[in-house]
């Protein structure tokens, strides 16, 4: 049995408030394009609807909404009902998160998670290390799949992952994002 994880970075958040706490900040109007995008690309990539786990911060939630259109755009089906905010995922720690996914339900074998840098970047070089990702981008997606038959298993060795799809919003939409 296979398992997917898509890791998602959230979108690009705005700075018009310098006051305001890091958790509250929302998405700029280019992260809320980038974030539909993306969106739109998934759903025409990704077979199964996968369950997705969303941080609590105010930019991640936003990018899972834009995520949400741009995917109802493509599938007419919006992705509200396979949706949970965590706020153990509001963390800049890839540690934070493996520990996490070793403690999901094995009955789950298709996970989206959308959370924060430097954390994705360095759990996914951890899952895939011939990946070699300087960098995922805001609004950037990497789907990888395991071959174990647990989460806890997964996440247990580095290099576990394979990768599906690395995708930048970018590629999607070229230099006019």
């Amino acid at each position: 049995m296979s398992r997917d994880l898509h890791l998602i970075r959230h979108a690009k958040s705005s700075w018009d408030e310098p006051d305001l706490h890091d958790h509250d900040r929302p998405l700029n109007a280019r992260g809320t394009r980038a974030a539909r995008v993306m969106g739109q690309a998934m759903a025409e990539r990704v077979s199964a609807t996968p369950t997705f786990f969303v941080s609590s911060a105010r930019r991640a939630r936003d990018t899972f909404s834009g995520l949400s259109d741009g995917w109802a755009n493509v599938l007419s089906a919006p992705l509200e009902g396979s949706v949970s905010e965590q706020s153990t995922l509001y963390t800049f720690s890839w540690r934070t998160l493996s520990d996490w996914l070793s403690q999901r339900d094995d009955e789950l074998d298709n996970l989206a998670l959308i959370g924060h840098n430097p954390a994705m970047t360095e759990f996914i070089n951890y899952l895939c290390p011939s990946l070699a990702l300087d960098n995922l981008p805001t609004a950037g997606w990497v789907w990888l799949r395991f071959d174990n038959t647990s989460w806890s298993a997964a996440v247990a060795t580095a290099g576990q992952a394979n990768v599906i799809t690395s995708l930048r919003p970018k590629e999607v939409m070229g230099a006019s994002l």
